[in-house]
C-alpha cells in the first residue's frame, strides 16, 4: 500500500493554495517532473528490488510546495497482494490539492490503465488522530485496485500541493530518503526551487551529496539512491547522534526569521475585552493570589483544568491559534490556543512571558535541523519571575504552585519575538514532587515462613493521576483489578490482590491507588542466616552502555528525564525485630547510572524502613565519565541493602505454631477469608487453593483438604488433584490418594512429577507392574526427562526388592550425563537405601559434594552410607553440615535423629525426629521400608 504521509501534531506543518479541492484531481504529471522509465514486467531486474521505482520530486515556488511521488512495486506474493490491494492518499484540502497522474497495472504484454477505465478514488473524511483529540481536517482518498494479481507491477503517481499564508511566503519541507538495506531499481530524490527564493538544503545522511545546478530560472538537486546504510548508533546515544533519513529544504534563512514569522500570531494586546468572562477569570486570579508566582500558577492551573485539549487544523488553524475569548467560550483548544490564552492572562496580570516553539520528541535534534517551521510541533510559554525562567505548558495536567519550576524535556526552544531570536537551551530541572510515590507495607510479624499481608499505595500526579481517574470512571471492576495486580507485581512478584480502591486529592491533583493483599515473600539463606533485599534505587539504576566500537567511543550516554520517583517500604518483622539487622549501603552515592538518588534507613520497634528517592534529569554522561559511572554502580550493587534474620531463627513449623498460639494470624486469616468469599462469588478455584496451601503450612491438613475439594469442584486441574492426593496421603487415606492421583495423571499424562507420584502410590499399593509399565514408557520416550525417568525406575525397582535391576537402571541414568551431580547423588542414596556397594556409593557422594553448588542433599546421602557402615561420628558430621546449609531439610533431620539415638543421645534424637515428622508427617514410613529405625 502506497501512502502519502502527512505528519499531524500540535503544530501541523502544511500549506494551501487559495483555491483547493476537497476531491482528488486527475491530470497528467506537470512538465517540471522528470519521468522515470516505465518498468517492463517481462524484463525486471534480478534479484527483485523492494521498489522498482520510488521517485520523489518537489518543486518550491511562490511560498508553496508541490510534492510528486511515484511508486512501482511488483506484487511478489499473496501477502503483498492483500497489502497493496488498496491505494490511499491523505491531504489537507484547506492547504492544497491531491492530483492523481496515473494508476496502472503492468502485466507481461499488457498495461491496464485504471483511470482510463473510469476508476476513481473515493474520499473518506477521516479525522486522523481523533483518539489524541485532534480535528485535523485531513481527507483520505482510497482506490481498491481491481484485477491486481501476484507478479503484476502496480505503478501509481500523484502530486500533493501545499501553501500556508501564515508563513509569509516561506517554506520548510522534508523529503524522506530510503537507505540500504532497502533496495530499489530507481530511488530518486529531486528538489527544484526558484533561484530567487534563497533556499537552503541539508542532507542528514552520510553518502547523500547535494550539488545544486541551474536550470533556467530554477535550481535543482538530484540524488539517486538508495543511500548507504546509516552507521549503527547505540540505543542510549543522544538523539542528535542518530541519522535522520531525510533531505531538508528551507528558505527561512535563520532561526531569527522563524521567530519573527510566528511572533505576530501570539501578540496579546486587546485580546481580553473588559467585562468579558475571561476578564473576570483574570480578576479572580488577581484577587486570589498576591505574588506573581502564585498568580502564574493559578493562571496555568486555569488553562490546564478549564480548557480540554483538542487540536483544530482546519480553516488555517495549523499555525494560527484560536482567539483566547473563543477558547474560553468553547472550553477547548490545542497547544497554540492554550498558549495564547495563557499568554494573554499572564500579560493581563503584568507577568513577563513569551511564547516558545518546541519539538516534543526531537528537541535534541533541533540545532542540527535547517531553520524552519517544520522543526517544531509544540508551543508553550516561557515566563520570567524573580529572575527564574518558568516553562508553563497549558497542555499539561495537574500543575500546582509546587511544580511551577518543573521543566519539560524539550532541550531547545525558539522564543517568538518581533525582533527575532536564536535557539535557546532549556536546562532540565528536577521535578519538585514525585511523579509516582510508592508506599509499601509488608506485615511479616507473624512468621517469615508464612505469607505476608501487604498494603501498597501508589500516588501519581499529572498524567498518572489522569490515568487513574480514567480507570476509575471508565474502566470495569475486572480491569481495575487487573491494573492493581499488574502494579503490585512490579514490587511483589508473588502477590494476590484482596482489595483495591482509587481516591483523589484535587488540591494536590494526585490520584492514589490503594491495594491490599497477600504476598509470598522470599528470604534467601546465606552464611547461616535468612536475608531479604530491601534495595529499590540501585536495582532501578541500570547503566550498561556499550562503547566497545571505536566509532562509538566519543558518544555520550543519554539518560531519561525529567522524572522523579519515591519509594518507601516498611517491613514488620517477627518477634518485634529481635536479632534482626540491616546491612549494606544505608546511604547512596549522589548519582547512580546518571540518576540522582537518596536514601534513608531505619530499624526500630520491629519495623525495617527504607526510603529511596530517584530523580532523573536527562543528563548526559560524557564518554570520559562512563567507566567511573559504571564502577560506582557496580560497587553499590555489591553492597545491596538487606535485612538479616537472627542466626537462631526457629524452624518454620515452630515459628508458625508460635504465631498460631500467640494470636498473630488474625490479619492473615481475615485476608484469606476475604479471598475465599470473593472466590465463591466468582467461581475462582485459585482462591480456595491459596487458602488450602496456607492451612497446610499451619498443619491443618483437614482444613486444607476441605478447601482443595472446593477448588476441584470449580476446576479439577491436574495441579489441584495432585495436591489433593498429597493431602490424602499425609492423612493416611491411601486408597483415596491413589484414586485422586490417577485422575490427575489422566488429566495431563505428560506431566512427569504427577507420573512419578502416581507410580509411587501404585507401588505402595503393591501394583508394581503397573508402576513399572508407566515409567518404562517414559524412559522409552527419551527426551530431556530420560535420566529422571531412569532414576525413578530405579527407585521403584528398589521398592520391589529388585536390587540388581535397580542398580542397572540408576547406572543408565548416570550415563546420560556422568557429570550430573544430582544423578550421582541419586545413585549414592539408592545404594544407601539398599545397603549395597557402600564404597562405590561414597565415591558417588564425594563427587557430587565436590561438584554441586548446594551439597546438602549429597551430604545427607553420604551420611546414610556412613550409618550403614557403622561410622556414626562421620554420619553425624555430614548431617550437621547439611542442616547448617539447609535447616529445613526433613530427610537430614530425621536421619540425624536416628544417628543421635544410636549414639546415645535419645533426647536429641527424639527432638530431631519430632521436627522431621512435623515437616513431613509420613517420613518414618520411607525409612522403615529400608530398615532404618531409631
Amino acid at each position: 500500500m502506497l501512502r502519502s504521509i502527512t505528519f499531524v501534531a500540535c503544530l501541523l506543518a502544511g500549506t494551501a493554495p487559495v483555491s483547493a479541492s476537497d476531491v482528488p484531481l486527475y491530470r497528467p504529471a506537470p512538465e517540471w517532473v522528470k519521468q522515470a522509465p516505465t518498468p517492463d514486467p517481462a524484463n525486471l531486474p534480478s534479484p527483485r528490488p523492494q521498489f522498482l521505482i520510488l521517485d520523489q520530486q518537489q518543486r518550491i515556488e511562490d511560498g508553496g510546495v508541490a510534492s510528486y511521488v511515484r511508486s512501482a512495486v511488483q506484487i511478489a506474493n499473496a501477502a503483498m497482494l492483500n497489502e497493496a490491494g488498496t491505494f490511499s492518499v491523505d491531504w489537507l484540502p484547506d492547504h492544497g490539492d491531491v492530483i492523481v497522474h496515473h494508476a496502472r497495472i503492468l502485466r507481461a504484454g499488457d498495461t491496464i490503465d485504471l483511470l482510463a477505465k473510469g476508476e476513481r478514488l473515493n474520499v473518506l473524511k477521516r479525522e486522523l488522530g481523533l483518539e489524541q483529540r485532534m480535528l485535523t481536517g485531513i481527507l483520505t482518498a482510497t482506490m481498491e485496485i481491481e484485477g491486481l494479481r501476484v507478479n503484476d507491477v502496480l505503478d501509481i503517481a500523484f502530486t500533493v500541493t501545499n501553501r500556508d499564508p501564515a508563513l509569509g511566503g516561506r517554506v520548510h519541507s522534508a523529503m524522506p530518503v530510503i537507505a540500504r538495506p532497502v533496495t530499489a531499481g530507481l530511488a530518486r530524490n529531486r528538489i527544484l526551487w526558484s533561484s530567487a527564493d534563497g533556499v537552503a538544503l541539508r542532507s542528514h545522511l552520510d553518502g547523500v551529496t547535494l550539488t545544486p545546478r541551474q536550470s533556467g530560472s530554477f535550481s535543482e538537486v538530484e540524488f539517486v539512491g538508495p543511500a548507504p546504510k546509516p552507521a549503527e548508533i547505540p540505543g542510549d546515544a543522544p538523539p542528535r547522534f542518530r541519522p535522520l533519513p531525510m533531505i531538508e529544504v528551507s528558505n527561512f534563512g535563520d532561526w531569527a526569521t522563524v521567530s519573527r514569522t510566528f511572533a505576530p500570531l501570539y501578540a496579546t494586546q486587546g485580546l481580553i475585552a473588559a467585562g468579558s468572562p475571561l476578564a473576570a477569570e483574570v480578576a479572580r486570579i488577581r484577587a486570589a493570589a498576591t505574588t506573581p508566582r502564585e498568580r502564574a500558577a493559578l493562571a496555568l492551573q486555569s488553562v490546564q483544568a478549564e480548557i480540554r485539549y483538542l487540536f483544530r487544523g482546519m480553516a488555517g488553524g495549523n499555525y494560527t491559534p484560536q482567539a483566547p475569548a473563543r477558547t474560553w467560550e468553547v472550553r477547548y483548544g490545542d497547544c497554540k490556543a492554550k498558549t495564547l490564552l495563557l499568554l494573554a492572562m499572564l500579560h493581563a496580570l503584568e507577568i513577563e512571558a513569551e511564547p516558545v516553539l518546541a519539538s516534543i520528541e526531537g528537541g535534541d535534534l533541533v540545532p542540527k535541523r535547517l531553520p524552519g517551521a517544520g522543526a517544531f510541533d509544540h508551543v508553550l510559554v516561557r515566563a520570567s519571575i524573580d529572575g527564574t525562567d518558568l516553562w508553563l505548558d497549558g497542555t499539561g495536567q495537574g500543575a500546582r504552585l509546587a511544580d511551577i519550576e518543573d521543566t519539560p524535556p524539550f532541550r531547545h526552544v525558539l522564543p517568538l519575538r518581533s525582533a527575532g531570536a536564536a535557539l535557546m537551551p532549556l536546562p532540565i530541572r528536577a521535578p519538585a514532587r514525585p511523579d509516582i510515590a510508592i508506599d509499601l507495607e509488608l506485615d511479616q510479624s507473624a512468621a517469615l515462613s508464612l505469607p505476608a499481608v501487604y498494603t501498597l499505595r501508589m500516588t501519581a500526579r499529572g498524567q498518572g493521576a489522569e490515568m487513574l481517574r480514567m480507570a476509575n470512571t471508565q474502566g470495569t471492576e475486572d480491569q481495575r483489578e487487573a491494573m492493581a495486580q499488574e502494579i503490585v507485581g512490579q514490587y511483589l512478584p508473588r502477590a494476590r490482590v484482596v482489595s483495591h480502591g482509587i481516591s483523589f486529592d484535587d488540591a494536590a491533583t494526585t490520584g492514589t491507588l490503594e491495594i491490599e493483599g497477600i504476598a509470598q515473600v522470599d528470604w534467601s539463606r546465606e552464611a547461616g542466616r535468612h536475608q531479604r533485599t530491601l534495595d529499590f534505587a540501585v536495582g532501578k539504576a541500570a547503566f550498561a552502555p556499550d562503547r566497545t566500537r571505536s566509532s562509538w567511543k566519543a558518544i555520550p550516554v543519554a539518560t531519561a528525564g525529567p522524572t522523579s520517583f519515591a519509594f518507601r517500604a516498611r517491613t514488620l518483622l517477627p518477634d518485634n525485630g529481635r536479632g534482626y539487622v540491616i546491612e549494606g549501603d544505608r546511604t547512596l552515592p549522589e548519582r547512580l547510572g546518571g540518576m540522582k538518588v537518596s536514601r534513608s534507613v531505619a530499624l526500630d520497634q520491629g519495623v525495617a524502613t527504607v526510603e529511596d528517592r530517584i530523580v532523573a534529569t536527562g543528563i548526559e554522561i560524557a564518554p570520559g565519565e562512563i567507566a567511573a559511572e559504571r564502577a560506582t554502580l557496580a560497587a553499590a550493587e555489591g553492597r545491596l541493602l538487606t535485612v538479616k534474620a537472627p542466626a537462631d531463627l526457629p524452624l518454620r513449623h515452630v515459628e508458625r505454631a508460635k504465631a498460631r498460639d500467640t494470636g498473630k494470624l488474625k490479619r492473615l486469616d481475615a485476608a484469606y477469608a476475604r479471598i475465599v468469599a470473593d472466590g465463591s462469588e466468582d467461581d475462582d478455584a485459585s482462591a480456595f487453593e491459596n487458602r488450602a496451601r496456607y492451612r497446610e503450612l499451619l498443619g491443618d491438613f483437614e482444613g486444607s483438604l476441605a478447601d482443595i475439594d472446593r477448588a476441584i469442584a470449580i476446576d479439577a486441574s491436574r495441579s489441584s488433584l495432585h495436591y489433593r492426593a498429597y493431602l490424602l496421603y499425609v492423612l493416611r487415606r491411601d486408597a483415596q490418594s491413589l484414586e485422586t492421583i490417577a485422575r490427575a495423571h489422566e488429566t495431563e499424562p505428560a506431566d512427569f512429577d504427577t507420573l512419578a507420584y502416581y507410580t509411587n502410590r501404585l507401588s505402595d499399593a503393591g501394583r508394581h507392574d503397573e508402576a513399572l509399565e508407566l515409567i518404562e514408557a517414559r524412559v522409552a520416550a527419551g527426551g530431556e526427562e530420560k535420566a529422571a525417568a531412569l532414576s525413578h525406575k530405579a527407585s521403584l525397582l528398589a521398592m520391589m526388592g529388585e536390587a540388581d535391576a535397580a542398580i542397572t537402571a540408576i547406572d543408565s541414568a548416570v550415563e546420560v550425563d556422568p557429570r550430573d551431580a544430582h544423578m550421582l547423588n541419586n545413585r549414592c542414596w539408592l545404594r544407601g537405601q539398599l545397603g549395597i556397594g557402600l564404597d562405590a556409593a561414597q565415591a558417588d557422594c564425594d563427587r557430587a559434594i565436590a561438584m554441586g553448588s548446594n551439597p546438602a542433599s549429597a551430604l545427607d546421602s553420604r551420611a546414610l552410607i556412613h550409618l550403614r557402615a557403622g561410622r556414626l561420628a562421620e554420619a553425624r558430621a555430614d548431617l550437621d553440615e547439611a542442616l547448617t546449609i539447609a535447616p529445613e531439610m526433613q530427610a537430614a533431620r530425621y536421619l540425624r535423629g536416628i544417628v543421635r539415638h544410636k549414639s546415645g543421645d535419645a533426647k536429641g534424637g527424639a527432638a530431631d525426629i519430632a521436627d522431621a515428622v512435623a515437616m513431613a508427617p509420613r517420613i518414618a514410613d520411607d525409612y522403615t521400608r529400608w530398615g532404618i529405625k531409631p
